[in-house]
C-alpha cells in the first residue's frame, strides 16, 4: 500500500513538473528534478534524458552530473559513471557522492586500489559516510588486512550501534583474524538484531571457544 501511495505521488509530481516544463522549457532545476522522479519510477530512460537536457541548459549542474553518474552506475555503465562523477568534481572538488559513485565504479571493476582512494576521499569529507566506510572495510578484508577492516566496522558502530550488518561482518572478520571473543559479542548483536546470520559461523565461533 505504502509503494502504491508513493506512485500515485510520484505520477503526480511528474504530471506537474511536465506542465511547468511546457511553460518554462529552459529552467535546468525542472528537468533535474524530472529525472530525479524518474529515476524513483525506474523509468531509468526517460531520466537520463531529464539529467542531459539540464545538463545542456546548465552544464555547470553538480548534482545532474552525480545523478546521470549513478543512473549510469545502475546500468553497469562504469566508465560513463565514473567520467559523468569526475566532470562533477571539476565543478565541486567537495562533491562527496561523486567520491563514492566513483568508487562503487571501480569496485565493480575489481579496481580495488583506485575504490579505495576514493572512498578514502569521500571520508575525508564526510567521516559518517557508512556506505563508504563499509565498501573500505570490504577492500580491506579481500586484502586480508582484517585489522584494518575490523577498524572500520568499529567505526561505523561508533555512528549507529544498532546496525546488524556491521555486527556481523565484524563477527566474521573477528573469526578470522581468531579474536573469537569479540566474534561471539559481535555475533550475538546481530542475532539479536535479527540479522540473517549464518549457523555455521556461529558454531565455529562456539567451536573455538570449546
Amino acid at each position: 500500500m505504502e509503494q502504491f501511495d508513493e506512485d500515485v505521488q510520484l505520477d503526480g509530481l511528474i504530471d506537474r513538473l511536465k506542465q511547468f516544463i511546457g511553460a518554462n522549457p529552459k529552467n535546468a532545476s525542472a528537468h533535474y528534478n524530472l529525472g530525479v522522479a524518474f529515476m524513483r519510477k525506474e523509468q531509468l530512460d526517460d531520466a537520463e534524458f531529464a539529467f542531459k537536457l539540464a545538463l545542456e541548459l546548465d552544464p555547470g549542474m553538480v548534482e545532474a552530473h552525480i545523478n546521470l553518474g549513478g543512473l549510469y552506475l545502475r546500468r553497469e555503465m562504469l566508465d560513463e559513471a565514473i567520467a559523468s562523477n569526475r566532470k562533477a568534481l571539476e565543478i565541486n572538488p567537495r562533491a562527496i557522492l561523486a567520491y563514492n559513485n566513483i568508487g562503487f565504479a571501480r569496485m565493480l571493476q575489481e579496481r580495488y586500489d583506485e575504490a579505495a582512494e576514493a572512498f578514502d576521499q569521500a571520508l575525508e569529507l564526510k567521516p559518517d559516510l557508512i556506505p563508504a566506510r563499509l565498501s573500505l572495510a570490504r577492500i580491506m578484508t579481500g586484502r586480508g588486512d582484517l585489522k584494518a577492516a575490523a577498524g572500520q566496522y568499529e567505526k561505523i558502530l561508533e555512528q549507529d550501534p544498532g546496525f546488524a550488518l556491521a555486527h556481523y561482518n565484524l563477527a566474521v572478520t573477528c573469526l578470522e583474524a581468531g579474536d573469537l571473543d569479540r566474534a561471539a559479542e559481535h555475533y550475538r548483536q546481530a542475532d539479536e538484531l535479527k540479522y540473517p546470520v549464518d549457523p555455521d559461523v556461529g558454531r565455529r565461533i562456539e567451536a573455538g571457544l570449546g
